[in-house]
């Protein structure tokens, strides 16, 4: 009874996820000095935390001047900005260099039938989007949280239709992948334990 009371417990934790994307923006087709506003929104159904850091914008420059925030959010580029999934915004000045890049962590434990939404924009002046075809909302890369922990990273096409000028590579931290086989091992350790009591 205690083993598979223990086992419910390591499955559950084993539903936390944690998982870090390298994003890049090729924003060389801007004019030089292009300024505007870069934007990270993050929404959802469930408690999840989106974590961006090591951002760089080379050639370009940020200014907390023009900054916007809504939601839980906390720190300012180009340091670590940290937002919680209930409809937080950031929303900051920027003269857009060339390339720009960062990473992103989203985390959390996935339950209920929503899912999380987190979204990268760039906007100029007149927030009209830009570098993407997504004219709607001009999501230049979107990320769907499922309630059952799945990301599925979208990076939209250019303005004309060709291939998307953001590229998004998953980077697993050792100790997250540590962290998800912990359960297994436990479990098989567990499974071997009271096999060996059940022959003694």
């Amino acid at each position: 009874m205690k083993i598979a009371k223990l086992s419910t417990l390591l499955l559950l934790a084993g539903s936390c996820f944690g998982t870090t994307y390298q994003v890049t923006i090729n924003a060389s087709s801007l004019p030089p000095a292009t300024s505007g506003f870069i934007d990270f929104a993050f929404n959802g159904g469930y408690a999840a935390t989106a974590v961006v850091s090591n951002f760089s914008n080379t050639g370009g420059s940020l200014s907390n001047v023009g900054l916007y925030t809504q939601g839980t959010v906390s720190g300012t580029l180009p340091g670590t900005v940290t937002l919680g999934a209930n409809n937080a915004d950031y929303d900051e000045s920027i003269v857009y260099g060339t390339p720009i890049s960062f990473f992103l962590n989203l985390s959390g434990t996935p339950s209920g039938n929503t899912g999380d939404v987190f979204t990268v924009s760039l906007f100029d002046t007149n927030y009209d989007g830009l570098l993407t075809g997504n004219v709607n909302d001009g999501w230049l890369v979107q990320f769907q949280m499922s309630p059952q922990g799945v990301i599925t990273p979208t990076a939209y096409a250019n303005p004309t239709g060709g291939a998307s000028l953001a590229t998004v590579v998953a980077t697993p931290e050792p100790g997250t992948l540590w962290m998800i086989a912990i359960p297994g091992v436990a479990l098989f350790g567990f499974g071997r334990l009271r096999k060996l009591n059940s022959t003694n």
